[in-house]
């Protein structure tokens, strides 16, 4: 099995691992409105994060992606990402953070249609 194909499927894996972890989290969280007091639950997507990144930075290093094309519109998108989960946990008004939550959440479907489509934008 070639490198690219174990980040790729990694990659994958981990971004499903992290979509799907951030879902809940906000879930529980903001609209069942319960504390996060598990360490597991509290920590354990910065690692999970972490290895996303990890595997994304390697992933564009091998394939020597231009950062004006689709996967710079994909970075992009992060960035607005983690910007609105960070917005959503750290939002004093619940109001405020459930939209937050829910326009993180489909940014992160943006991502996924970008990442699936890689469409020309330049």
């Amino acid at each position: 099995m070639s490198i690219f194909i174990l980040l790729k499927n990694l990659h994958i894996v981990l971004a499903l691992i992290s979509g799907i972890g951030f879902g809940l989290r906000g879930y529980v969280r903001l609209i069942l409105n319960r504390p996060l007091v598990n360490p597991m639950i509290r920590f354990g997507p910065h690692l999970v994060d972490t290895l996303l990144l990890f595997s994304g930075i390697a992933l564009w290093v091998h394939m020597q992606f231009a950062l004006l094309s689709w996967f710079g519109l994909k970075m992009m998108l992060v960035l607005a990402y983690i910007g609105f989960g960070i917005g959503a946990f750290r939002s004093r008004s619940r109001g405020t953070g459930v939209i937050l939550y829910l326009l993180a959440l489909i940014v992160f479907v943006c991502i996924a249609t970008v990442a699936l489509h890689k469409p020309s934008i330049f």
